[in-house]
């Protein structure tokens, strides 16, 4: 067994996943340093500790989501009402739900980290359990791979040295980084180092590194016969002729803690009325299907405060519920991205890491949450019409085609900028989301003139009393990103393959 599998204090971390306890976990470390996990039906909820630099507000100013002087008004607010820091920056308006538990997760894995490089033990765990605000929903699969990131140890082989992916162990559990999954794609196939740096473009540096992750995970083994068959491996002959798909459901990351937006938790509740309303939706959408081709769906609107994004979110996550459907939403609003608001998750890796890229497949930078398949933005971009009108862009929408049933894209309002045509231009078909009391005559009938009319395939209107009355304004719409806008950007350090 690994080291770092035989670690105590990752050992009691699995047996409580394992067991779904809900206590406190107490660890120690030198100069008098303690930590508590918060566990939840085995899942970290959040990580405290006597050190004040990693402290959930020490943690928002040091990555920078807030200014000393909001930090303060948050703890001035806590101390006033007697809650934690983070329902206080809410309650602020400082950040939003979603993004507060992002840091939240970031800070505790941070904690969690510092335990394992220090070499924590184990003090004692107590049955009881707290409830937060923002919890961090962090499991045990994705501590793991921190902890094999944090040992850093470089694979080493001798010339010619083949690996391949063991079988039989579920890599969705585990928060993948996409070079991280490239490389898990290609060595379903046994393959050299040397093969895989020419396969995937990356630097055989950076190869090792993520094979020597993947070595202390134990989810590789080598062959240093070259000649030698694999029992039960696909050979280079087989690679030739088997398909190029990417195997979705083996390495896709699961995102297991996301913390879907109450909006959207409300459209996704099997027996509301809301719910009824997209599946009349999606009635309608497939009896137009039946007399044209319509994979891919553009969202959009005709004003920045219609809800398209939460409309598209919704109607993704209704087709989503669809047996057998393979479904994908891609955010395509460069300058003000919302679906990872909506979802609350990470913003990357998303659409713009992607378009950046050499070599790798459009589906290392896609999450899952359950049957619902997304592609962030992954940040904001000032060069949006530049960027969308890259033939790699169109190349993505193609390849999508090959393995979605359906792809759903949330683009831009139509007013005051251009994005949304090229956006429609990639699609099969439009649904132009009207807001009541919101959206302009004058807006409507511009965006109305401006569009394919051959695409358009029917006007949602949202914020409709007794139908959409739950869908209300969602903020505003930048030209680009603002001097003070608050997204949650991930943490400054960086990973182990950018050191």
């Amino acid at each position: 067994m690994s080291t770092v599998l035989a670690n105590p204090v990752l050992s009691e971390i699995r047996e409580l996943h394992q067991k779904k306890q809900s206590g406190i976990l107490v660890l120690t470390g030198g100069a008098g340093e303690r930590v508590e996990v918060f566990f939840r039906e085995g899942m970290i909820d959040a990580a405290s500790s006597n050190m004040d630099a990693r402290r959930l507000g020490d943690y928002l100013a040091k990555q920078e989501y807030l200014h000393a002087r909001d930090l303060d008004a948050a703890h001035s607010e806590a101390q006033r009402h007697q809650i934690l820091i983070g329902e206080a920056v809410v309650r602020k308006r400082l950040l939003g739900q979603a993004e507060v538990i992002v840091a939240v997760r970031q800070q505790a894995t941070e904690v969690l980290e510092h335990v394992f490089k220090n070499n924590f033990a184990v003090d004692s765990f107590r049955n009881s359990l707290k409830s937060y605000y923002a919890p961090a929903r962090i499991a045990y699969p994705q501590v793991l791979l921190e902890v094999c990131r944090s040992k850093n140890e470089p694979f080493e082989c001798k010339e010619g040295t083949r690996i391949v992916l063991s079988n039989g162990t579920d890599l969705s559990v585990f928060p993948w980084y996409p070079e991280e999954l490239s490389l898990l794609s290609e060595i379903k196939v046994p393959s050299t180092v040397q093969e895989l740096a020419k396969t995937t473009g990356m630097k055989e540096t950076n190869i090792r590194k993520v094979l020597g992750v993947f070595q202390t995970l134990g989810i590789i083994e080598t062959f240093a016969d070259a000649e030698a068959p694999i029992p039960g491996a696909l050979t280079r002959r087989d690679a030739l002729v088997r398909t190029s798909e990417f195997p979705l459901e083996e390495l896709v990351p699961v995102v297991s803690n996301a913390t879907l937006a109450e909006k959207l938790q409300i459209a996704r509740s099997e027996m509301s009325f809301t719910s009824e309303q997209f599946k009349n939706l999606k009635v309608q959408l497939r009896d137009a299907a039946s007399k044209a081709s319509l994979k891919v769906l553009t969202v959009s609107s005709p004003d920045p405060r219609d809800g398209k994004s939460l409309i598209s979110s919704a109607l993704a996550f209704s087709f989503s519920m669809d047996p057998g459907r393979r479904v994908i939403i891609v955010d395509c609003d460069l300058r003000n991205p919302s679906l990872d608001g909506y979802l609350g998750v990470t913003p990357e890796p998303g659409l713009l890491q992607y378009l950046a890229s050499t070599n790798m497949s459009p589906y290392c930078y896609v999450r899952r949450i359950e049957s619902l398949y997304f592609l962030t933005v992954g940040g904001v971009a000032t060069n949006s019409i530049e960027i969308l009108s890259l033939r790699k862009m169109k190349e993505l929408i193609e390849s999508l085609r090959k393995d979605f049933d359906t792809i759903i894209l949330d683009a831009p309002p139509f007013a005051p900028i251009a994005d949304a045509r090229i956006v429609t231009g990639l699609s099969d078909g439009l649904i132009m989301v009207l807001r009541r009391g919101k959206t302009s005559y004058a807006d409507t009938d511009r965006a109305f003139q401006a569009i394919d009319r051959n695409k358009l395939l029917g006007v949602v209107f949202n914020d409709v009393q007794r139908l959409f009355k739950t869908y209300s304004h969602y903020g505003q719409y930048y030209y680009g990103p603002p001097a003070d806008a608050k997204k949650v950007k991930g943490p400054k350090s960086k990973n182990y393959l950018q050191s």
